[in-house]
């Protein structure tokens, strides 16, 4: 799968690269789909539920972070052309960060009373997240498509930005109901953690669109 996913680098340099840079990916997707079924857990106080969550969000950022680092690793020693390596390096940075701030919501969520939130509040979050869960499900779609069809991988670009531009109508509207609804049951340093969860869960998609932005230079350059 890794020379269909990379097929513009040469198979016989850093196969193994690309075989963990099609895992990492994977790993990235799990990490944004668990998040989402993290806050419909939290929402409904399933706490069992909600911990196990977490926990697998953990384990599959910490899973791509090791897997990055491995990568670096094999790269100093594989064959690849060094605008390969930069390519391959400033992608998967960029995807690793959408792991990090998946995991970063997940642990502000773990801490705060997301039950006890208005119906509002819970939906808009919840709104946020399955749009992240359908941005990096294009995301995936756009990195595959990148070695075979650039113009594909460049319209897929598109659909990314546009699902960004979404989160952040839906970020604005969690804020509106940060500031205008009521939260009894929430301290002041709980209110101030649901923002930063919100945040983060906005920073996830941002990574998205950076992640997009390099597909798009590397698929100009092919063109």
């Amino acid at each position: 799968m890794a020379k269909r996913l990379f097929g513009w680098f040469a198979p016989q340099r850093g196969e193994n690269v690309l075989e963990m840079v099609d895992q990492h990916l994977e790993f990235t997707e799990s990490a944004v789909k668990d998040l989402y079924r993290m806050v419909e857990a939290a929402a409904l106080y399933s706490e069992e539920d909600s911990k196990n969550l977490f926990e697998s969000i953990s384990q599959l950022e910490m899973r791509a972070d090791a897997l990055r680092r491995e990568m670096v690793m094999e790269l100093t020693k594989s064959e690849m052309f060094p605008e390969e390596r930069d390519d391959l390096m400033e992608l998967v940075r960029a995807v690793d960060w959408v792991a990090d701030w998946s995991k970063e919501a997940g642990r502000i969520l773990a801490i705060i009373p997301f039950h006890k939130a208005p119906d509002e509040m819970k939906m808009a979050a919840q709104n946020m997240c399955k749009a992240n869960v359908d941005c990096v499900g294009v995301l995936s779609k756009m990195i595959k498509a990148l070695p075979k069809d650039p113009k594909k991988a460049l319209s897929l670009a598109d659909e990314v930005e546009m699902l960004e531009e979404e989160i952040d109508e839906l970020y604005s509207i969690a804020r509106v109901h940060l500031a205008d609804l009521q939260f009894p049951g929430f301290s002041s340093g709980a209110l101030i953690l649901l923002n930063m969860f919100l945040d983060a869960v906005e920073t996830v998609a941002d990574w998205g669109e950076n992640t997009a932005d390099i597909v798009r230079a590397i698929a100009v350059r092919r063109q």
